[in-house]
This record gives C-alpha cells, sequence and structure tokens, in this order.
C-alpha cells in the first residue's frame, strides 16, 4: 500500500515522522514523504528505503507575518507537489503531522477521491498560539485557531496525538464525537544505544557530577532556570552543566550572557547538536535529568521525548511540575515549581542526597516507559493503517 506522510519539518531530522515513517516501511508499506529543505539537502533521494521530496522552503522563528508566510507557502508548494505525486503513485493514506494543523487541508482534494486521511496533532494549536505570542485564551488569533483546529480535525478520516492530556482536550473541545488513538513520543529501544561513557566524559572534561541536556534549546524548555539552579547550588553541590541542540542565535547568546552574568562559565558548556545515535550516552551521564518547561498553556501539555530518554538511560529525573507531565510521571519523578531555581536545585539536591529516592524515581519511571514504549505504539500505529486501508489484521 502507498502512503504520503506530508510535515512541516525537516526529514529524516523529524524524530516522531521517523519513527513511524521507519514503523510503516518494516511493515512493508510504500512510503512517500513531503517535507522542508533544509541547507544542502537533495529536493528529490532516498532514505533508507523512503522517497523524500522537499519543497523550497526552510523554516525560521520570527512574528505572526512570518510563521503565517511560511505555513501558506509551504501549504501551496506541498499542495501541488502532493497533488503530481498522486497522480504518479495513487496513495491510499495521507498522513498529514501538524503544526500547522491546517496542513491537512492539502489532502482534501484526494479525500474526495476516496484517499483515507491521517491528521497527527504533535501539539495543539490554540494552545501553541497563545503560547508563541503571549495571548490570552480569548484573544481573536487564538479563537481563530480553534475554529482551524475543529475545521481540520472534521477532514480527517482518522486523529492521532502524542499524549492522553491533549487527546482528552480535544475530545472537551469538539462539538462532535471524534476518534483520537494516541501514539506517544516514546523513544525506538532498538536504535538507543549505549556508547562509551568513560570516554565521552573525558573529552567533555566532565570532573564534577553533571547535568546533561540534549535537545532543542528554545524558551519553552527554560534553560535559564536550569542555569540558575545550577548557580543556587554551586556552595554546596558543584555541577558541570552541559546543553547541547539546535537554537536560534538570539536565544543561545542570551543564555551565554546569563551564564557569564552568574559566573559560571567554567562550569556550563554548550555545544552543538548531537548525532542520534549519541544521544543516549550523552544523557547517561547525567546525575540527574531535568525537564525544565516554562508554565504556558502550550508547555501543560507537553511531554518531550527527552522524559522517555532519560527513563531509558537510568537517570532520576527532576520535572516541571505542569499538568501533562503530572499525569504520566506522578511518583516517578521529584516535581519544582516551573520558573523556580531555588525549588529546581532543592528537587536536583533531594534526588542526589538520597540514593534510594533517586532509585524509586528510576524505577517507576522505567514502568512508565515500558507502558509506552514504541513497540507498543508502532502496534496502535499500524492497527489505524489496516483500517483505514481496509486490511485485515
Amino acid at each position: 500500500m502507498r502512503v504520503c506522510h506530508i510535515v512541516y519539518a525537516s526529514y529524516p531530522a523529524d524524530p516522531r515522522v521517523r519513527r513511524e515513517v521507519d514503523a510503516l516501511r518494516e511493515a512493508s508499506y510504500n512510503v512517500s514523504v513531503i517535507a522542508l529543505r533544509a541547507a544542502g539537502q537533495s529536493a528529490h533521494e532516498r532514505v533508507d528505503g523512503v522517497t523524500v521530496h522537499r519543497v523550497p522552503l526552510e523554516a525560521r522563528r520570527g512574528g505572526r507575518i512570518r510563521y503565517l508566510f511560511q505555513y501558506l507557502l509551504f501549504f501551496l508548494l506541498s499542495t501541488t507537489l502532493l497533488l503530481s505525486l498522486h497522480v504518479k503513485y495513487r496513495f491510499r493514506v495521507v498522513h498529514v503531522h501538524s503544526l500547522p494543523d491546517f496542513q491537512v487541508f492539502s489532502a482534501l482534494p484526494l479525500r474526495l477521491l476516496g484517499v483515507s486521511v491521517i491528521l497527527d496533532l504533535h501539539e495543539a494549536f490554540p494552545e501553541i498560539v497563545s503560547a508563541r505570542f503571549r495571548l490570552q485564551p480569548n484573544s481573536p488569533l487564538v479563537r481563530i485557531a480553534h475554529i482551524s483546529e475543529t475545521l481540520s480535525i472534521a477532514v480527517a478520516d482518522q486523529v492521532i496525538t502524542v499524549n492522553d492530556t491533549i487527546r482528552d482536550l480535544l475530545v472537551r473541545r469538539q462539538t462532535r464525537s471524534i476518534r483520537i488513538e494516541v501514539v506517544t513520543n516514546s523513544p525506538d529501544n532498538r536504535v538507543l544505544r549505549m556508547g562509551d561513557r568513560d570516554g565521552l566524559r573525558e573529552r567533555l572534561h566532565l570532573t564534577h557530577p553533571a547535568i546533561v541536556y540534549v535537545g532543542g534549546i528554545n524558551p519553552e524548555r527554560d534553560l535559564a532556570t536550569l542555569i540558575r539552579a545550577v548557580h543556587v547550588l554551586k556552595d554546596r553541590i558543584l555541577f558541570q552543566l552541559v546543553i547541547a541542540g539546535y537554537s536560534d542565535a538570539m536565544h543561545l547568546a542570551s543564555l551565554k550572557t546569563l551564564t557569564t552574568h552568574l559566573g559560571l562559565d567554567g562550569a556550563v558548556s554548550f555545544l552543538n547538536t548531537v548525532p542520534h545515535e549519541e544521544v543516549l550516552t550523552y544523557l547517561a551521564l547525567s546525575r540527574v535529568g531535568v525537564i525544565s518547561y516554562e508554565d504556558s498553556p502550550l508547555t501543560q501539555i507537553a511531554i518531550p521525548t527527552k522524559a522517555f530518554e532519560y527513563a531509558a538511560a537510568g537517570i532520576p529525573m527532576a520535572m516541571a511540575d505542569l499538568r501533562a507531565l503530572r499525569g504520566m510521571f506522578d511518583g516517578a519523578a521529584e516535581f519544582f515549581r516551573p520558573g523556580d531555581p531555588n525549588d529546581l536545585a532543592t528537587a536536583i539536591e533531594r534526588i542526589v542526597v538520597d540514593g534510594a529516592r533517586a532509585s524509586a524515581y528510576v524505577q517507576r519511571a522505567q514502568i512508565v516507559l515500558a507502558e509506552n514504549s514504541w513497540e507498543k505504539m508502532r502496534l496502535r500505529l499500524l492497527a489505524v493503517y489496516r483500517r483505514l486501508g481496509g486490511e485485515s489484521s
């Protein structure tokens, strides 16, 4: 069966899309992907048996006008490309990833021709609009985002999202009964690799207990609170902090300025993006895994893949006390008030000084990981495809 994924992101860099596409490919589906084209990438190529088509656009953060322009340009280019590819391949299923959720309308012409459409909501559009632009829930732009979400869901034959919190939110907001399947952002254990931790520790010049963060570096991650917590702790527990990942230049500069202001230049290191196959080795160097989200409508309903990766590495976690994180990891992590470096410092210290507490958190987090394993999520995803494709189980 031929299927097409559409994502306003780079492929194969987006880990959720890559996991889902790999699961389909391994199940003998013929998969095409329409994605953004980052610098140096080819317009068309085969990546691990998947045909990738890239539109000539690279996403950049900015204001409302920039976001709208980029979304609309990708929508037009991807819709045109999808139609031309359908003439050649005759897709049975089109799988559209948000953001934006209205990207699903690019598949509407094919749905009218009998093609099944999946809308994969990585996030909730109204919440991300409210958080990114610091808007109140009743602002006109957020209300427009609600309308977009409702109409987008109406176009899809099947909705998929990333956690129970978002699923419950969507069910409450819709005026009609909708079918939503949860496929969490848990890592694929088959590709998690534990490398030479001692060698990596030497290369990073880690001579004290470390906190290692690998992932997106943006305001939502609130790494400034983590840096301040390391400063609070420095006279009690001297930590070395490693922050690795992708960021826009201005935000990264602000974190480096804060580090210098606090006198932590020797204790905090900023690295480039870590290869996917090395992430677990980096995280395994952490004495504590910190999930330091800010408090916003977006982060209240978010669960980062990083939480599952720390659990896989056997690292006890300190988490911002937010709705979705508390709902999934209650009893499996130490929670702290979002944006409060003193409370985060206290949470880190509790884990470090109390070995029994730390061990209990690790054991419980690994139970959560097992309940949300990618093997289970993969089976859920394939069941959706079999149903939409009219295949027997």
